[in-house]
């Protein structure tokens, strides 16, 4: 779990100033989560036909290896998204910032493709209910 403390809150204009590298971050999420996404039904594939037929395990944990080598890749970015102080929110490209609100926690809201931060949430909301920011109203902590 998270402690307050350690949560950075960003203003408006300081997540704006981070998306070049999220961005990149993202599509390097992206990108790998579609590997991944479609070497699945070949890795069930092959673990049926080992089952079968044990020669055939060789194909299995090469698929393994590879499944095991994204999955460490995606971790990586993950924790850079970490560092940077963003909450990822899905491989579809979703990524919040903390920030202040009339003196509480919110998500400034951003999606993969978008060219700056125009959306909040609140913390128990989500991409649904965004809402378009005012940036004036918004402040660092």
């Amino acid at each position: 779990m998270t402690r307050k403390s350690d949560v950075r809150f960003f203003t408006v204009e300081e997540a704006n100033r981070t998306l070049p590298l999220v961005s990149r971050i993202m599509a390097d999420i992206v990108e790998e989560n579609d590997r991944l996404q479609e070497l699945l039904p070949t890795l069930k594939e092959a673990r049926m036909r080992a089952r079968r037929n044990p020669a055939a395990s060789e194909e299995l944990e090469v698929l393994r290896a590879d499944v095991a080598t994204i999955s460490a890749r995606l971790e990586g970015y993950l924790k850079e998204l970490g560092q940077i102080g963003c909450v990822f929110k899905g491989p579809q490209g979703l990524v919040d910032f903390y920030s202040m609100r009339e003196g509480r926690p919110i998500y400034l809201c951003w999606r993969y493709g978008e060219d700056q931060v125009r959306y909040w949430h609140e913390l128990n909301g989500g991409f649904s209910g965004r809402l378009e920011l005012e940036s004036e109203l918004m402040t660092s902590s």
